[in-house]
């Protein structure tokens, strides 16, 4: 505590010297007044004052765009208060009904869903049900996140009148509510792919006033919002990849809110005056994916069972305890199961199902199904976003793999550079050091999608019978029969472990600072990521 104490001292003295000189102190020259570091005289963490009218808030990453569809982390969180879905789910499995003022369900896939009248976008046009329709098609379009809209019928959904669409789905879905509450609302009029990843045009309460890719983005508050008028006038989301900026910023005003702290600062930051801390699961899982590509030292067209083995070799090798001691100062647990416990799905016989769970860390076995498959004297490469902590846990699976006789080499990316090569047939890394979470949390949904969209799993030969695997995986979300659907849940969840497509290691809290004058009881969060909605945030 006295060493982090040092450093925060002598980052505050640097940081005091830079504005004595007129250094640059992170914030844009042009930032509109509000949007800059808080001082006591306006609105200092912890204080309550009528005076506030902007959040500073740090957000971890960036991923290039402010395109929703393209989007699955980093500003994702930001631009949810630009667009706006049909209605959203919180993590307490509360309906907020947005775009939509109601919905009928006249059978389980078929609904009317009524739109509320006099919403208009941030450039003045209405929205009308032809938006939600031209919205539907295009997100069936995009690639990855075509998921969120998986189960809509885009062909057969259609607008009974200005107001009114007929939403259809291809099929029985067991998570309907949660996968349309996934996908924004564009304007037809005004869309161009092109634009809008600069500038974006949504119904929601906040609207682009300036955006610095891997710098910062502000939105301020829309006067003509359809809905109830947000607290806060500006939100200005600074990217911050480093946890030593995020902890100086807090310390120093900078930032009012920390979205992603680090847990080896959780201490220090819980002792700054006017923060609340919170810590808590919200369904994320640290995650050890295996590149099943042709370049792949795991994927062993010639010999499966190698292939097989050498990931085996890996897993047995880490120590997830020493993961969550080292780099999430013990706030976590060891995963007995790929899937997340959050997952609303989970079920107790799902615990250590498979000897790579139930066993686990074992060094010795590890070396025997090293050296059976080939893996002993190699070198592998290990892939992360960059993310502090997905590289503290890359150089300790390093030095794990290192024990086995494996060498491995950690290459990190940006998010967006991450995204393209996870997906990408042609890449060349053998390992990814990843955060997971079903998209709708539940265990189902990543059995699924996790495959299916992926051009590399879903390949022929990408694993030992993954053609029977991608037929029946559909059914875990497709059967009404929930009896029946919950067998073929196990069968699919065995397949997917017994061929190692990925490898859970630990979950992990998050911890988020939050100023004193935030009223706590007005932190919602999305049910599928845990993503704060800052719309609703109140000041006492």
């Amino acid at each position: 505590m006295k060493k982090r104490n040092l450093i925060a001292i002598l980052l505050c003295l640097v940081m005091f010297s830079m504005a004595a000189c007129g250094g640059n102190s992170n914030t844009p020259a042009d930032t509109p007044a509000g949007a800059g570091p808080t001082t006591a005289a306006s609105s200092a963490p912890g204080s309550a004052s009528a005076a506030r009218d902007t959040l500073n808030i740090s957000m971890a990453s960036d991923a290039g765009t402010l395109n929703p569809s393209q989007m699955t982390s980093g500003l994702a969180e930001a631009i949810q208060t630009v667009y706006e879905p049909l209605w959203e789910v919180t993590e307490d499995d509360e309906i907020i009904y947005l775009l939509a003022e109601s919905v009928e369900e006249v059978d389980p896939t078929h609904w009317i869903v009524k739109l509320r009248q006099g919403v208009t976008f941030s450039n003045g046009n209405p929205l009308t049900a032809s938006d939600v329709i031209f919205s539907l098609k295009y997100w069936k379009s995009v690639g990855i996140n075509a998921v969120r809209v998986q189960s809509l019928d885009a062909e057969a959904t259609n607008a009974i009148d200005d107001y009114t669409v007929e939403l259809c789905m291809v099929d029985y879905y067991v998570m309907n509510w949660t996968a349309c509450s996934l996908f924004m609302i564009y304007d037809e009029e005004s869309f161009d792919e092109a634009k809008i990843n600069l500038n974006p045009i949504g119904t929601g309460p906040y609207a682009l006033k300036e955006y610095v890719t891997n710098s910062h983005l502000i939105l301020e508050r829309r006067d003509d919002y359809w809905g109830e008028q947000p607290d806060i006038k500006t939100l200005n989301f600074r990217v911050m990849s480093e946890p030593s900026q995020v902890v100086n910023a807090l310390n120093t005003g900078m930032i009012d809110i920390a979205t992603v702290l680090e847990m080896a600062d959780y201490e220090f930051v819980s002792g700054l005056p006017g923060y609340n801390v919170d810590s808590r699961y919200v369904g994320g899982g640290r995650t050890l994916r295996f590149n099943s590509s042709k370049h792949s030292f795991f994927n062993r067209f010639d010999d499966p069972q190698k292939g097989l083995d050498a990931r085996y070799a890996v897993i047995h090798a880490i120590n997830p305890q020493v993961i969550i001691d080292i780099v999430y100062e013990g706030k976590g647990k060891v995963m007995k199961n790929v899937a997340p416990e959050l997952c609303f799905d989970y079920k107790p016989e799902y615990v250590g199902m498979h000897p790579t769970y139930a066993i686990g860390y074992d060094p010795e076995l590890a070396k025997k199904y090293a050296e059976s498959s080939g893996l002993t004297g190699e070198t592998i490469t290990i892939m992360t976003d960059g993310q502090a902590d997905r590289v503290a846990t890359a150089e300790l699976v390093q030095d794990m793999l290192a024990q086995i006789g494996v060498t491995a080499e950690i290459n990190n990316f940006d998010p967006a550079t991450v995204n393209t090569a996870q997906y990408d047939p042609e890449s060349t890394h053998d390992l990814q050091i990843d955060a997971q979470i079903a998209p709708n949390r539940r265990v189902c949904d990543l059995l699924v999608n996790g495959v299916r969209y992926s051009p590399i799993l879903s390949a022929p030969g990408a694993f030992p019978n993954n053609e029977y695997y991608l037929e029946i995986a559909p059914l875990t979300i497709h059967t009404p029969d929930e009896e029946k659907r919950l067998e073929i849940v196990w069968e699919v969840l065995s397949l997917y472990i017994e061929n190692a497509l990925s490898f859970g290691m630990c979950e992990v809290e998050q911890a988020q600072a939050f100023p004193g004058d935030i009223d706590v009881s007005s932190i919602r969060r999305g049910v599928c990521n845990g993503n704060i909605r800052f719309m609703d945030l109140k000041l006492v």
